[in-house]
């Protein structure tokens, strides 16, 4: 006999994200994280022979702010937002794989589950060298980055949730 529990964890944003990000943040009495370069640089990445596109914007060495997109979106979502940080933090937001700019694989050659998911944007993060980061999980960024987050304790310094859940899956024989 099978049976399949699902729990589904729904997690939602109560204190405001800036006080958040500002708890991450490391000192820096010379203030170089600040920056008059508000500008979006949109770039592309090769992660297991797929393209993937992101958005960059803020100081390198400000408290990166990892953002992830909810379904059926991009991180067009972001468009927004991005410029709003990036004058104290960097912003990277990235579209998995079959969204946005980035490459669609066939379901025959990309296997398109959260797994898989938070293993690419884990490569991702890894190729990039971003060492520790601020997620920002907006509806489906929620299965990603839970995930991404329980794999790498170590480099989520905080996160924030937009109407991000949190699907788990257990079977038992």
């Amino acid at each position: 006999m099978r049976i399949t529990s699902t729990l589904l964890l729904l997690a939602c944003s109560i204190s405001p994200f800036a006080n958040t990000i500002k708890a991450a943040e490391q000192p820096n009495s010379n203030n170089s994280m600040i920056s008059e370069d508000h500008t979006v640089s949109y770039r592309t990445i090769t992660i297991d022979n797929v393209k993937m596109f992101y958005r960059e914007a803020g100081p390198q060495d400000g408290t990166t702010i990892l953002m992830l997109h909810g379904f059926p979106s991009s991180s067009r979502m972001f468009a927004g937002l991005i410029p709003q940080l990036a004058d104290r933090y960097h912003v990277i937001a990235p579209d998995y794989p079959g969204f946005g700019h980035s490459d669609a694989p066939p379901p025959e050659q990309f296997t398109y589950t959260f797994d898989h998911l938070a293993d690419v944007i884990q490569k991702f993060t890894d190729r990039l060298q971003i060492e520790r980061y601020v997620l920002l999980m907006q509806d489906y960024g929620g299965p990603v980055g839970f995930r991404l987050a329980l794999a790498k304790l170590m480099q989520v310094v905080s996160k924030r949730e937009i109407n991000a859940g949190l699907i788990v899956t257990a079977m038992s024989s």
